[in-house]
């Protein structure tokens, strides 16, 4: 007798229950793996032009059904509504950039060698095990997915089970465009690594935490699979004493409530000049304020619940943690309004600690919800060493008028995309990724779309 496991998704602002999946059985899973690699031996005679065209096509769909999925999303995470709408535009307009681009990105490059003519081209590998959070369930998913399309992998997508409406929804969507692009893989962990093993899974990208990349890392490694690992972040948003602070200010602000604070570039530490830091503050306590929470499903929201109880209780312990060690409340939304945590939803009122660098977790976890944590420095070498002493390396930011030195100072911090005088925010024509516990790979522009080629050398004989 076959046991199916069963799962349920819960809309996080209200404690709702959604709807009940059941992962896939071992024999599914094994007629779904049959599938993708026959389908990538079949997309290795797909010209390049039908695969623009199912680029193409993707985009469109994406943006005839924008309303379902922003709704999907939005039931199953929290994400404001607006900002759901605002991630089915950023995927259709990833698509289009593909389509737009994929002729050039997969042009042949010749060489002057030894041989009477040489050429670089680019191949597919064959079905790719992506493993996708819940926190961008579109934008995540699309990241990788666009190049699988255009380089023609099969895309072997593991969702997380937060999400699993949505990937119903994406997998709906492909499968209507042309079958065999992209297949619903409703799994577990235990059965993520047997597809890892399995010989037809090419590949594995991952966006996830830094234990979770460690785990597909070490899977993958034995046996011998090439990994991206899109891992976690605790950026550093450095602003200098010249620096237009009120302009910083409501620029942090936003850049720590993105999606309600759960973003992996989401600015996370606050390194600013001492002599500037009372200003600072307040105009960041003031923009927190402004955006504020409420009903996700309502318009004017800017920013909903957390994407589960679960995870508002991590973030309770891990304030509890930092404030034992010292650390100093700045302000309290939560306190302010005698907000209920024992209420059903998952919603968190924003907060800020003053911290300081004798405090582990500041640089070994990240927050991942709406909690800043600000540090205060006097000089550059000070500032340089509290940016990069966390684990992470991700992205980060550095505010000041002076943009010659804040492009050196930029040059220093060990992450993987720095923003000057703005906040991080990824873009289809830029590479995305991170150094340190913020793993290795990049996604988009055309370092992404190489990650999953087999870059092959032709060499011709006179």
């Amino acid at each position: 007798m076959v046991t199916v496991k069963t799962f349920q998704t819960t809309n996080p602002a209200t404690g709702e229950r959604l709807k009940t999946y059941s992962h896939l059985t071992s024999s599914e899973i094994e007629q779904a793996l049959t599938a993708a690699h026959a389908s990538y031996l079949k997309m290795k005679t797909k010209s390049g032009e039908a695969r623009r065209k199912d680029l193409s096509l993707i985009a469109a769909a994406f943006r005839t059904r924008k309303a379902e999925l922003a709704n999907i999303m939005t039931l199953e995470m929290g994400k404001a509504i607006k900002d759901s709408l605002a991630e089915v535009e950023k995927c259709a307009v990833a698509f289009d950039f593909f389509a737009e681009n994929l002729s050039s990105l997969l042009s042949p490059e010749s060489v002057k060698t030894a041989y009477a003519k040489s050429a670089i081209v680019k191949d597919s590998i064959g079905p790719v095990l992506a493993v996708m959070p819940w926190n961008f369930p579109l934008w995540q998913v699309t990241r990788f997915a666009a190049p699988a399309v255009g380089i023609g992998n099969p895309i072997l997508l593991k969702h997380a089970d937060i999400s699993a409406g949505t990937a119903e929804m994406i997998a709906e969507i492909f499968d209507h465009v042309s079958p065999g692009l992209l297949y619903n893989f409703r799994i577990d962990h235990d059965q993520a690594a047997k597809v890892i093993e399995d010989r037809r899974c090419a590949a594995v990208t991952l966006t996830g935490s830094a234990r979770a990349g460690r785990e597909i890392a070490q899977t993958a490694g034995k046996f011998l699979k090439k990994t991206v690992l899109e891992l976690g972040g605790s950026d550093a948003y450095v602003v200098f004493a010249d620096a237009d602070v009120d302009k910083a200010a409501r620029i942090c602000a936003q850049a720590r409530m993105t999606n309600n604070g759960q973003s992996c570039v989401a600015a996370k530490r606050f390194i600013v000049h001492a002599s500037v830091l009372a200003r600072f503050m307040t105009g960041f306590e003031k923009t927190v304020r402004e955006l504020g929470f409420g009903d996700p499903t309502n318009e004017k929201t800017a920013n909903g619940s957390l994407a589960a109880k679960k995870f508002q209780t991590q973030l309770l312990e891990q304030c509890a943690t930092i404030e034992k060690a010292g650390a100093r409340k700045l302000f309290d939304l939560a306190d302010d309004l005698k907000f209920n945590f024992a209420d059903p939803g998952a919603f968190f009122p924003a907060r800020a600690y003053l911290v300081t660098p004798d405090i582990e977790q500041v640089f070994t976890d990240e927050f991942f919800g709406p909690v800043a944590l600000v540090l205060s420095f006097d000089h550059e070498a000070e500032a340089i060493e509290i940016a990069n002493r966390s684990v992470y390396g991700l992205g980060g930011a550095v505010f000041s008028k002076n943009e010659v030195s804040a492009e050196a100072f930029a040059r220093l911090m060990e992450a993987g995309f720095i923003a000057i005088n703005d906040q991080v925010r990824s873009d289809p024509r830029l590479p995305f990724g991170g150094v340190k516990d913020s793993g290795y790979g990049r996604e988009l522009s055309h370092y992404g779309f190489d990650e999953f080629c087999n870059i092959k050398t032709l060499g011709f004989g006179a």
